[in-house]
């Protein structure tokens, strides 16, 4: 740029701050601070074996994936709390050496972090930890059994779940049915670039009318009249701002998702919260309060306890986590194509999918009917602690079972 005239220059420099602010907001501030911390565990690393942090000061090429290596071999023992953590875990924490380094103005030291599989000894590394993991660590599907018997294991009170029985239940149905994560449906910590849900991204079908949750007019609306219900993406991840997931009604109402969520909307209108109220966020004992992981997990196992010798799942094995890949494995056993069940949990896959719209009524309405009639899916007992791989229910059709059998949590 130094032949270019000052004016150009200055236009240049201008652009060129914009782009980069632009480019800085796509990871959150608390992406940011993470990827900060493990790279200082990183630069402290280097320093004990006399290497800069940027690698610049070793020259031989397999001598840095040697330093790689063993930093990867000893975050996978300590973590950040002195404790085990999971293969994935360690990816993340190579990734986010490799983009410290890159920052650092490096690019000839970052190579073997630019994607996992472009160095064997890293993905072979890395595949290893993968198949030692504890099952028991991984996020295990809650099937439809397990959710029918929430009101029953709820009723005597015993279990503290931050509120009503019926509301929390009401929220467990919407995050099993949308295949939602924690952190789009929970308060609690942020969460990459996911925010719960709003009032205002809810809205629902009714006798062909289209209604926005904080429609008042929506009070006027009976239940049995309630057709479709939908959530709007505007802050969540692997979401298309803009894009829609609906869902149908279903022929039990007591499980209806459809229900579930304008029962959630409406309780917000009722109590006078703002468009911009969490679908956690409810009104209980005279105060705004908000439900969390741990008053699902605990709903999910009081249920699960009382229901072991039927589902063969362990209790301790659920958490608030276990909705997401329950409604997907729901969903497995109905023989839902796996495109479909990628659409809906907006799992990533082929830029193909990013051309589908999942909110066509016709694709998605009869999802939540299907998830219904054969997430009574069950395990052998005790088989998910004594295998090293992930056990599938008995209900899989068994031309899927082979190609289910694969590397890594696909949920």
């Amino acid at each position: 740029m130094a032949p270019a005239p000052a004016s150009v220059r200055l236009d240049f420099q201008s652009d060129l701050s914009a782009a980069l602010a632009i480019a800085s907001q796509a990871t959150t501030r608390k992406t940011n601070s993470a990827r900060q911390r493990i790279f200082a565990i990183w630069a402290d690393f280097c320093a004990a074996h006399g290497a800069t942090p940027c690698l610049s000061s070793v020259a031989d090429p397999e001598a840095k994936i040697c330093h790689l290596l063993v930093f990867a071999y000893r975050y996978r023992q300590t973590g950040q709390t002195g404790k085990p953590v999971r293969a994935d875990t360690v990816q993340d924490a190579l990734l986010a050496v490799g983009k410290g380094i890159s920052d650092l103005g490096q690019p000839g030291s970052r190579f073997p972090l630019r994607d996992r599989n472009q160095h064997p000894l890293l993905a072979s590394f890395l595949k290893r930890l993968r198949s030692e993991d504890s099952p028991a660590t991984r996020a295990y599907p809650v099937n439809i059994t397990i959710i029918k018997g929430l009101p029953t294991a709820l009723a005597s009170g015993a279990v503290d779940i931050g509120g009503t029985a019926a509301s929390l239940i009401n929220l467990i149905l919407v995050a099993f049915f949308w295949l939602l994560r924690p952190c789009e449906y929970l308060a609690g910590k942020e969460d990459g670039q996911s925010t719960p849900f709003c009032l205002e991204d809810l809205s629902f079908t009714a006798h062909g009318r289209l209604y926005s949750a904080d429609d008042p007019s929506l009070n006027d609306v009976q239940p049995s009249d309630l057709e479709y219900a939908s959530l709007t993406f505007t802050d969540q991840k692997n979401g298309v701002r803009g894009e829609q997931i609906t869902q149908g009604c279903i022929d039990n109402i007591n499980l209806c998702p459809v229900r579930a969520l304008a029962c959630i909307a409406s309780r917000l209108r009722h109590y006078g919260a703002p468009p911009t109220a969490p679908i956690h966020q409810h009104f209980f004992d005279g105060r705004w309060t908000n439900f969390r992981s741990s008053h699902v997990t605990a709903a999910l196992r009081a249920s699960a306890g009382a229901l072991r010798s039927q589902t063969g799942i362990d209790p301790a094995l659920l958490s608030a986590r276990s909705l997401r890949p329950g409604g997907a494995t729901a969903l497995l056993c109905a023989r839902v194509d796996s495109d479909s069940i990628k659409l809906l949990g907006r799992w990533k896959s082929d830029a193909m999918f990013r051309y589908l719209r999942i909110q066509a009524l016709a694709y998605s309405v009869n999802l939540a009917q299907q998830m219904l009639n054969h997430g009574a899916y069950t395990f052998s007992p005790g088989v998910y602690i004594e295998s090293n791989h992930d056990p599938l229910p008995a209900q899989i059709p068994t031309d899927l079972v082979a190609a289910l059998q694969l590397d890594g949590d696909p949920c």
